[in-house]
């Protein structure tokens, strides 16, 4: 719902064509039609949300505390907070931090294989085609801008990078602090992606951050953050809203400002209104394209105001508890 002059509009309601879900997205936020210029995209966020789920997982602080979206240049060191949560990342060896919607694909594979193989040494796979495939990348181009490149440069940033995760209130603070990969073997071709090496392709996680994983994993399907892949908010959004609906039991009301210092670019700036205004349209955008892969999912703004409701998971609770 939206508040007008007092008042509560609804927003949202089952979506079951593709004409509801991008009249709705461009009467929601004209600035975002470019978004779904096709509706083939709208289409395969409706699709994930009608296709039986494909259980995946994500480590708990990572659903709470989102890596950076945009590139932070010859920054070493990045800090995001969320309440008493705080995610700390340095960059490690000779390579900068990861940022964007790659890494965050990367780490759902590797929660997922984490949880569902219970290891720490995780294959990647026996051709670069093949591991695109797995994060749902059909782009096979190369160069310094393409996918593949792209891809490979993300994940020397990521496997390289150390985490400190952190929970402080006022009785006291735990904490955990961990490369995200004590080793690994990469014996891809980026020149022959389709190509077979001899050898597999492998990483070994940090010790410490493989049992955080294996210790709150946060179920999600894998078929919506596919179908988000193309936004960096929409992928945090769908996480943190998986976390945050999944024992929800009343409204939960959150200020735009609040959620910019989660999500926004610089949380620093969260007082300066014309920044909070333009990141709620943008959020605004990801919810409803959230919503067309998820029609349970339940949120009313007001004024100043986000209104997270009960929401039946994009999970099924039945098959969470096998």
């Amino acid at each position: 719902m939206e508040r007008k002059r007092g008042g509560l509009v609804p927003i949202g309601g089952a979506i079951s064509d593709l004409r509801g879900p991008l009249k709705e997205i461009r009467d929601a936020t004209p600035q975002a039609l470019h978004h779904f210029t096709r509706f083939d995209q709208v289409n395969q966020l409706v699709g994930a949300g009608e296709a039986d789920p494909d259980m995946g997982f994500m480590a708990r602080l990572l659903a709470l505390c989102s890596l950076p979206r945009t590139n932070p240049g010859d920054r070493l060191r990045y800090v995001r907070r969320n309440g008493p949560y705080t995610l700390v990342m340095n960059a490690g060896g000779l390579h900068k931090l990861p940022y964007g919607n790659l890494p965050r694909l990367l780490l759902a594979w590797l929660c997922t294989e984490a949880v569902q193989t219970q290891s720490r040494e995780l294959i990647l796979g026996a051709s670069l085609a093949e591991f695109m495939r797995k994060l749902s990348i059909n782009s096979d181009s190369g160069g310094s801008r393409g996918e593949r490149t792209r891809l490979r440069n993300q994940m020397r940033r990521l496997f390289n990078a150390n985490i400190r995760l952190v929970y402080e209130d006022e009785h006291g603070e735990q904490f955990v602090a961990s490369n995200i990969a004590d080793r690994g073997e990469l014996w891809w071709d980026p020149r022959r992606p389709d190509e077979p090496v001899l050898w597999e392709s492998k990483i070994y996680l940090g010790e410490a951050f493989f049992y955080e994983i294996i210790s709150h994993p946060v179920p999600l399907d894998m078929n919506i953050l596919k179908a988000l892949k193309r936004s960096s908010l929409g992928l945090d959004l769908y996480l943190w809203l998986t976390y945050r609906t999944f024992a929800l039991a009343r409204p939960l009301r959150l200020s735009w400002r609040q959620l910019y210092r989660q999500f926004g670019a610089s949380p620093a700036n969260a007082n300066e209104k014309y920044i909070v205004r333009n990141f709620r349209t943008k959020c605004l955008r990801e919810l409803k394209k959230i919503k067309a892969a998820w029609p349970e999912l339940n949120y009313a703004t007001a004024k100043g105001v986000l209104i997270l409701l009960p929401s039946e998971p994009a999970v099924p609770r039945l098959q969470l508890v096998e």
